[in-house]
């Protein structure tokens, strides 16, 4: 009965509220975007490494807006969905468009297609739904593995439903992945367990490296992972204050990094990516920034402070780059996510 008193009176709010506007001339909203220049850094008369591309949060910073119907029916029948980001971790891309955000806070992965202007978002599994996804990662098949923290499992979807769950009672906290396409081999990082899992893409485990430790190949609360064009694997050692390198066997091949407050050092280290050229790009969440490092741990480049502007963070967390060398941050507590540019890979092309 209430459900019908809320029909009705939607009813008669849309005949008296919708038609009317629906002659009204319409008003163009203000548009703050086009009036900001493009974020660079460095800036001139430095030459220019990265651009900020744009920031999005919801289904509307697609340009994706629900019309009238969708509106009323979430009114009538009651919204269930979280359609915003609220506390982003992992991310992965498929450099066509398609950006996957794993969200904790929202217990569910977004779904961003900037080409089809497209969102969705799911949650569901074979038995019931995902609580702390923190990973995620494409296998180049069309499949998503998404890590859940809490269910200590990698699930995998096909679209927005779950196909298979990867992994046993051994996980103790999954958290990173990273897919060697070529190798077929998904590296997941055990932040609990200290170590990094590797399993074949029908979810057979086919080995194991790390323990806890400071020693060269050992992990003090690892979490994010990263694998390059050339099967090198790149794991943070979190509470290490280090990246660890390793070949795609996990054979140990060096490191860098250290604790400390100098613009070389660490001081929260959590997400990693590298580019087409082997820049290897860190977010650290403490210091609000993004540190760029060659193969050698050369620090090139830093960028970022805390703030809510472009090219700020607040405790910023995982990071990807695709194919065209698009940087992808979770800006965590900014509830967002943040693209980038490499710019030297798009002057290469040109």
């Amino acid at each position: 009965m209430k459900r019908l008193s809320r029909l009705i009176g939607a009813i008669l709010l849309a005949f008296f509220i919708v038609l009317p506007a629906a002659v009204a001339p319409s008003a163009k909203p203000a548009d703050g975007k086009t009036a900001e220049k493009p974020w660079l850094w460095p800036l001139p008369p430095e030459t220019p490494r990265v651009r900020h591309i744009t920031t999005f949060i919801t289904p509307e910073d697609l340009g994706v807006k629900k019309g009238f119907f969708a509106k009323l029916w979430e009114f009538i029948a009651g919204k269930d969905d979280v359609d915003r980001i609220i506390s982003p971790h992992g991310i992965t891309a498929d450099g066509k468009g398609k950006v996957y955000v794993a969200d904790w806070g929202a217990a569910r992965v977004h779904y961003f297609d900037f080409k089809k202007k497209k969102y969705d978002q799911f949650r569901k599994i074979k038995k019931g739904n995902l609580v702390s996804p923190i990973g995620a990662a494409l296998d180049g098949r069309g499949l998503l593995y998404v890590t859940d923290s809490a269910l200590r499992r990698v699930f995998v979807f096909k679209g927005k439903k779950n196909k298979k769950v990867i992994g046993d009672d051994s996980l103790k906290r999954p958290t990173g992945i990273a897919i060697n396409k070529k190798k077929k081999r998904v590296y997941v990082v055990d932040t609990l367990g200290h170590r990094v899992d590797v399993f074949g893409l029908d979810g057979t485990k086919q080995f194991s490296f790390g323990k806890r430790g400071v020693g060269t190949g050992e992990f003090n609360y690892p979490t994010h992972i990263a694998v390059d064009a050339k099967g090198i694997v790149y794991v943070m050692d979190t509470l290490n204050f280090r990246v660890q390198i390793f070949d795609g066997k996990g054979t140990f091949l060096s490191t860098f990094g250290g604790n400390g407050t100098s613009i070389h050092d660490f001081i929260k280290p959590k997400g990693i990516a590298v580019d087409s050229e082997g820049h290897i790009w860190v977010s650290d969440s403490l210091r609000n920034s993004i540190q760029v490092f060659d193969r050698k741990g050369r620090l090139l480049l830093i960028f970022g402070k805390m703030g809510i502007k472009a090219g700020e963070f607040n405790v910023p967390a995982g990071l990807y780059i695709d194919g065209r060398d698009r940087l992808y941050v979770a800006d965590s507590y900014n509830y967002r996510v943040q693209e980038f540019q490499y710019l030297k890979a798009v002057d290469k092309k040109k």
